[in-house]
């Protein structure tokens, strides 16, 4: 099966980007599925992608979720990109479309459902999750029982990676917490409340790209992210046959 999955943005002269096309075609490989990989900020919108991918990157615009006040706590604040996500993140709605967000991308896909973000978590009283030394921090991570993560890892706590300053505070409209930080209970996952009839959605904190593929936490996620894509495209091909055969034609 061909997939084409979407980055929300992804520039090529930004070497940190690659870690997310590695990751994608590493478990396409492994999954045997032939696999295009495109930069949505470019085109402007997600109508012709099986999956989108929403990257880390900047702080989203704090104006967005009612915390204009509180600018001065954020780090690098893109409009542009937030406007191009923001209507990506409304077309892979209407369309149906599986999602997965990562760092920034879990926090834009709760604001875009209307939840808040914490504008910087150790400013509230929250433990340090940037880089150590310009890498990667760690902490454990507790999956909640009963969760679809729970589900899809089989586990209910392992450490991840870390490197953000910015945290979901109130969870969107549909979504629940299933994953939270051990040392300050973070959120660090978010997923559907109720996926019933909805399209694969996952979003979490930490930087499954960046960690090793044998990790629990990292490369399982991403073949759950692209086995989800190939089984939506399935359905809907289907789908679109079924309603062509229904068409009686005019005699």
């Amino acid at each position: 099966m061909k997939l084409t999955i979407g980055l929300s943005f992804a520039p090529q002269d930004n070497p940190k980007y690659d870690w997310y096309r590695k990751a994608l075609e590493r478990v396409a490989q492994v999954l045997d599925y032939e696999i295009e990989i495109i930069d949505l900020s470019k085109i402007g919108n997600a109508d012709d992608v099986d999956g989108v991918l929403f990257t880390g990157g900047a702080d989203v615009d704090p104006a967005r979720y009612g915390k204009q006040s509180e600018m001065a706590l954020c780090g690098e604040i893109d409009e542009s990109r937030d406007q191009t996500e923001f209507r990506i993140a409304e077309e892979a709605e209407k369309n149906g479309t599986p999602v997965f967000g990562i760092c920034r991308g879990m926090q834009l896909l709760n604001v875009h459902r209307g939840g808040t973000l914490i504008t910087d978590i150790e400013s509230f009283g929250g433990a340090s999750h940037r880089k150590v030394d310009g890498f990667d921090a760690r902490h454990n991570v507790r999956i909640e029982p009963g969760s679809y993560l729970r589900r899809v890892l089989g586990e209910t706590e392992s450490e991840v990676n870390s490197a953000h300053h910015q945290a979901v505070e109130r969870v969107g409209d549909g979504l629940t917490a299933s994953a939270r930080a051990q040392n300050d209970g973070t959120i660090e996952s978010l997923e559907w409340a109720d996926a019933t009839g909805k399209p694969f959605f996952l979003a979490v904190q930490w930087h499954p790209e960046r960690m090793e593929f044998s990790e629990n936490f990292a490369g399982r996620i991403f073949e759950t992210f692209l086995w989800e894509c190939a089984a939506n495209k399935m359905v809907k091909h289907r789908t679109q046959l079924q309603a062509e055969k229904s068409v009686v034609p005019n005699l």
